[in-house]
């Protein structure tokens, strides 16, 4: 089911709703697409709404971040259930394990309500689902922006082994059976694009899924003129992050050979915070591994061509909505460009086997107007299509249609949901 909720804002609608928003990490500091995104919606919402924030810790918020919220509960992390035998067999098999549940986390939840009276819960992510669901009475946004089914099959196809076909089948069993039973709470669930969007309804035909896309600040990611370094490439995200990590290994053993063997010069820059030995293993006089970097913009901005060469993955890759905010060509597999508006030839271009991306990079390193041309398409793309402000204008237009039909109705709690 798809929610229509593009409309424009009706003008008697109440100024501000008290919303709970659960993360299972703070929005801070701004370095992956989950803070962003949760950060994003709440910044330019709060001056519309009221928000709470019930967190997982450690650590807590900076001022000008705590500002965005009325108030804010961050309870600790606690240390993983350790079970042995048969008790760690079932762990593996509960479909009710896949995510933690901690009491303390629900006790602070529960209190925030209570105190607040607020009138949403807005639940970011699959992990905190598992709290949420706990809770009737309330309307209940699932907004778990990135679909989780696809990865599983993308394991399942790629396992090699009898352990690892498996361990990938278990995965995915249990994350159909976790979408089954933790999504029917929710009033509406939010995906970042089309493609997420049909795989989960498939697995949840009942479920109200509305598309919600990322953005981008075109303000920070503003092009301020650093000078390139020619002729290089570059790639950036979390590199402990399994899409990442695979990807550029793969584009340094497949693709990368084929671009030095016409361009030794080139350079290849990997950016992001927690590089896995594998990532590490790949730096050499032509590859440079960061690590983590204070700002990424000024890495993204000097590089040539930003390349996005993922094999997995689901949701918008906001690592190529950064680039095309500072005008940066970009190639990239197909896999890569879930949600976003894609013009092949014109805004990206598109390459999946390692011959045919080594080939446009080369064709792009000898064409600067190319380059240039590309890359004044992706800002023109993100200024018309991919702000943060348009982005919370749909949402707010989800959170309303929430709030206006009130509890999930064919909702029925388990012995353990807390009636407010």
């Amino acid at each position: 089911m798809a929610s229509d909720v593009t409309g424009p804002l009706e003008e008697n609608r109440p100024a501000a709703v008290k919303i709970l928003l659960l993360t299972h990490k703070l929005p801070y500091p701004l370095h992956d697409g989950y803070n962003l995104h949760n950060y994003n919606y709440v910044s330019k919402l709060c001056g519309e709404h009221e928000f709470h924030l019930v967190s997982l810790g450690p650590g807590e918020l900076p001022d000008s971040i705590a500002s965005i919220f009325k108030s804010v509960a961050v309870v600790p992390c606690r240390e993983p259930d350790k079970r042995q035998g048969i008790g760690r067999l079932t762990h593996a098999l509960s479909v009710d394990e896949v995510f933690d549940f901690d009491p303390a986390v629900f006790a602070a939840i529960r209190e925030v309500i209570e105190r607040e009276d607020i009138e949403l819960v807005w639940t970011a992510g699959a992990k905190m689902l598992v709290y949420s669901h706990r809770l009737s009475g309330l309307p209940v946004l699932g907004d778990i922006a990135d679909e989780a089914a696809k990865e599983a099959m993308h394991d399942v196809k790629r396992a090699r082994t009898p352990i690892a076909v498996a361990r990938s089948l278990k995965n995915l069993a249990n994350t159909w059976r976790f979408q089954k039973k933790y999504l029917g709470h929710t009033g509406i669930c939010t995906v970042v694009s089309g493609m997420d969007r049909v795989t989960l309804s498939r697995n949840c035909p009942d479920l109200d899924v509305a598309v919600v896309p990322n953005g981008v600040d075109s303000d920070v990611f503003a092009p301020q003129g650093v000078d390139e370094v020619f002729p290089s490439l570059v790639f950036e995200g979390t590199m402990d992050f399994l899409p990442n990590k695979d990807g550029i290994q793969a584009f340094c053993r497949d693709t990368l050979p084929l671009i030095h063997a016409q361009r030794p010069d080139v350079r290849l820059f990997i950016v992001g915070k927690n590089p896995v030995p594998e990532v590490e293993a790949l730096a050499s006089d032509r590859v440079i591994v960061t690590g983590f970097v204070d700002d990424v913009k000024p890495w993204v901005e000097k590089s040539s061509i930003f390349v996005c060469p993922l094999l997995r993955g689901a949701g918008i890759k906001n690592k190529i909505l950064q680039a095309w905010s500072l005008e940066r060509p970009v190639v990239a597999t197909t896999v890569s460009c879930g949600g976003l508006p894609l013009e092949p030839g014109v805004n990206i271009e598109i390459a999946d086997e390692p011959q045919l991306f080594a080939k446009t990079v080369l064709e792009l390193l000898d064409d600067v107007d190319r380059r240039r041309a590309l890359g004044k398409a992706g800002r023109q793309t993100v200024l018309d299509k991919c702000s943060w402000d348009a982005a919370a204008r749909t949402m707010d237009e989800v959170l309303h249609t929430l709030l206006e039909r009130g509890p999930q109705q064919d909702y029925r709690p388990t012995r353990k949901a807390i009636t407010l």
